[in-house]
């Protein structure tokens, strides 16, 4: 049985120069978020972030400590860094706060709220204490009921299976650190198992309360047949009716909150097509396109610059900067989990 090294890294704005703090903190953290901070918690006497991580093969763990913050992750940052992972942070102490088309929404102290880094967010935080776990998508999302459904959802403190999920995560912070090697094979198998049971608990996020268990399963069959045929450039909606067996009208009222059914696959498709091109960098951009369901390359393009605020050509650069380190120059500080994130299941195909 092959086992993994436990890696271990501290990032500390205590041990950088009181002037450079917060902007080191920024460019450090812009490998997933793109934060701002009051004035007054800028201040080098009250500014202070403290990460202990640990990475065992594809899984990360991250103790953090934060004064007040602001954070984002919009298109551009999802297109610039690539990143295709689930992150589930569990709120020791603090809080965040956000709002959606749902609602206004606030995860507090015992709560665990997750992200899809493939999707966008924004919120305001207290000063706060979290545990942060990291899972690559293609390690979870076969386990899923709803994988694309989850993004900003708050695991509530006051369910037991939430406490259960909690505990672990607390468990594997408290004892990992103390082993120097385990075991790959039983570790993320156990980890994501646990995740999931979590996460099935419950229906899509934003869930109408009126829906039905068999709402849930149709709406779970449609997204899997979509996403398994974007590379279909003839998919439409008369194609879905007809292979799901389901009206017009049904297929609409359950893509309502999305912004529509032709939405939602556009977005598919660029999602992936995004992936495909940090993740392919010899194949050609006219391929990808085809490959995605553009039938024309400048269509293609045009779609993806008004998803991501950038071409498709512009992505590669970027990404071609950033991984050469002219992008975020505090890589100098040598903050290991900037580097770690993206290596998480690199040499898995992450697409669906």
């Amino acid at each position: 049985m092959p086992t993994h090294v436990i890696e271990k890294s501290v990032f500390d704005t205590s041990r950088i120069e009181e002037r450079l703090r917060y902007d080191v903190w920024r460019e450090s953290i812009s490998c997933v978020f793109d934060v701002d901070a009051p004035r007054e918690n800028r201040d080098p006497r009250r500014f202070n972030v403290t990460i202990n991580a640990l990475r065992v093969g594809d899984l990360m763990l991250s103790d953090m400590r934060s004064v007040a913050q602001f954070w984002q992750r919009r298109a551009v940052e999802i297109a610039r860094d690539g990143l295709d992972h689930f992150m589930f942070q569990l709120f020791l102490e603090g809080s965040a706060a956000w709002e959606d088309r749902y609602g206004q929404h606030t995860a507090r102290a015992g709560d665990i709220l997750v992200f899809d880094l493939a999707r966008e967010m924004q919120s305001v935080t207290t000063d706060l204490r979290h545990l942060t776990l990291i899972i690559p998508r293609h390690h979870i999302v076969p386990l899923l009921n709803h994988p694309d459904q989850h993004n900003m959802r708050i695991l509530p403190a006051s369910m037991p299976i939430v406490q259960m999920l909690a505990e672990y995560i607390m468990l594997l912070n408290r004892n990992l650190p103390l082993i120097d090697k385990v075991d790959g094979n039983d570790l993320m198998p156990a980890v994501t198992a646990m995740v999931a049971s979590c996460l099935n608990s419950f229906g899509p996020v934003g869930r109408n309360a009126g829906a039905s268990t068999n709402d849930d399963l149709v709406n779970f069959r449609i997204r899997s047949f979509i996403r398994q045929n974007l590379g279909n450039p003839d998919l439409d909606v008369n194609r879905i009716c007809d292979a799901c067996g389901i009206s017009r009208s049904a297929l609409y009222r359950l893509f309502q909150e999305e912004g529509g059914v032709r939405h939602f696959l556009r977005e598919q498709r660029l999602d992936k097509a995004m992936r495909d091109l940090l993740a392919q960098s010899d194949t050609q951009i006219a391929v990808i396109a085809r490959e995605n369901g553009f039938s024309h390359a400048n269509d293609f393009s045009r779609a993806f610059r008004r998803r991501f605020g950038m071409t498709p050509r512009e992505l590669r650069s970027s990404r071609m900067d950033h991984d050469t380190g002219r992008y975020v120059s505090s890589r100098k500080t040598g903050p290991e989990y900037e580097n770690w994130l993206r290596k998480l299941g690199v040499t898995i195909d992450t697409a669906f």
